[in-house]
């Protein structure tokens, strides 16, 4: 790995911001809504972190143009520093800035670098493991998170809570889609009615006490140690609702290989909230075919929108092709909840993302970042101190934009 101990003028890397300057010259790591950089601590900053010197340490700067795809509620910084010490392997937070943060290197490989759980069956150590991660997430105490966004759904109000979910996949996800996404949707079946039915099914969740969910542990966020160790890294996406989403997204998107396999997550997610959570299994085998549900209806809109996004600027039939199929994919799963009779064929879905590419010039971009001074993540404080506050539910993206920070042009692609 790159030595960025120095910067760019050849001065030794005693702040975080010189830190983050150099921070492109070090090896650049997957993310989604950041740029990741690991790189080492040069002595000042290792003795400010109480680590030796050399230590690899994530640079984590968010990309303003990504589309941004789910609610976020807290400041990932903030959060970490609420669960340090209760759920074990969690990230440390090392700087917080408005442009960029520095978190702990969690040390060994993600599950989905080594062939992970997909492919065969879950042993007795992960499974373990996964039980102890999820027992301690529903373990942490309500009154040491970050404060709540006003109107959030009180606790044990689980119907309020997927219609939370549904809003703003309705209002943001879907609903901030360019015109030429809204009529590739229309061509490929996918009306305005699915999420709608889903919203209705809300009023049978019953109650359940709410807990800390990190929402996104696949694959990629679950990071095998040197001595196998489990740990749960990227908790920008954290929520505080129903304990059986957590199970539902883990499900949806592990993309476990066999039923055995979901089986046994499904059975150390029950162990650990049993044990934890009081109450929370009540109702939890219904509550959990809906939440599952919904994450099929969620993959289809924002896999359709990245999929097409991703396609080339003059992809040709091939390339539409394999989109296609992909598309396809998405759609089969999700079938009885879109409320499809028949799955479009590859050859239709095909020629709908070729009138997508014809007409995706004549439409403004979807991307839903804007610049601006400072980092809006709902909840987190103006300079001033008062918290930034959005109380209508359907602006509640507008708190969540991530302003580009004012050193953004010097990291790397």
């Amino acid at each position: 790995m790159p030595d960025v101990a120095r910067s760019a003028s050849g001065r030794t890397a005693d702040s975080w911001d010189l830190l983050y300057r150099a921070a492109g010259e070090g090896e650049p790591l997957s993310g989604y809504y950041h740029r990741n950089y690991r790189v080492r601590l040069p002595p000042d900053l290792a003795e400010a972190a109480a680590l030796p010197a050399g230590t690899p340490v994530k640079v984590r700067a968010p990309i303003p143009e990504a589309v941004q795809f789910n609610l976020r509620i807290w400041p990932e910084g903030e959060l970490l520093r609420a669960i340090a010490g209760r759920v074990d392997g969690s990230p440390r937070v090392l700087a917080d800035r408005p442009g960029f943060s520095v978190h702990s290197f969690a040390q060994g490989v993600p599950l989905s670098g080594r062939g992970g759980v997909a492919g065969r069956r879950p042993g007795r150590t992960y499974t373990g493991q996964l039980e102890s991660l999820f027992r301690q997430m529903a373990a942490v105490p309500s009154h040491v998170l970050p404060p709540l966004p006003d109107g959030w759904p009180a606790d044990g109000d689980c119907g309020g809570f997927l219609r939370t979910l549904v809003d703003f996949t309705e209002s943001e996800v879907k609903g901030r889609g360019s015109r030429a996404h809204q009529e590739l949707f229309a061509a490929l079946g996918v009306d305005d009615g699915a999420l709608g039915r889903l919203r209705e099914r809300a009023a049978g969740l019953g109650e359940r006490p709410f807990a800390l969910l990190h929402t996104d542990a696949h694959a990629g966020n679950l990071i095998v140690g040197p001595g196998g160790e489990l740990a749960l890294i990227d908790w920008e996406l954290a929520l505080f609702g129903d304990p059986v989403y957590e199970i539902a997204a883990h499900l949806g998107r592990m993309r476990y290989a066999t039923g055995s396999h979901r089986r046994a997550a499904l059975r150390a997610w029950r162990s650990a909230v049993a044990a934890s959570r009081p109450g929370a299994l009540s109702g939890h085998r219904g509550a959990l075919r809906i939440y599952l549900d919904f994450e099929r209806l969620l993959s289809v809109h924002i896999d359709v929108i990245r999929l097409t996004l991703a396609l080339p600027h003059r992809a040709g039939p091939a390339e539409r092709a394999a989109t296609a199929e992909r598309i396809r994919a998405v759609l089969a799963a999700a079938r009885g909840p879109l409320g499809l009779r028949r799955v479009p064929d590859t050859e239709r879905i095909a020629a709908a993302c070729a009138v997508w590419q014809r007409n995706v010039r004549d439409v403004p971009p979807m991307w839903n970042a804007r610049p601006a001074t400072g980092v809006l993540t709902y909840g987190q404080k103006r300079p001033q101190g008062k918290r930034n506050v959005v109380k209508e539910p359907q602006k509640w993206f507008d708190a969540v934009r991530t302003a580009k920070g004012p050193d953004m042009g010097s990291l790397s692609e």
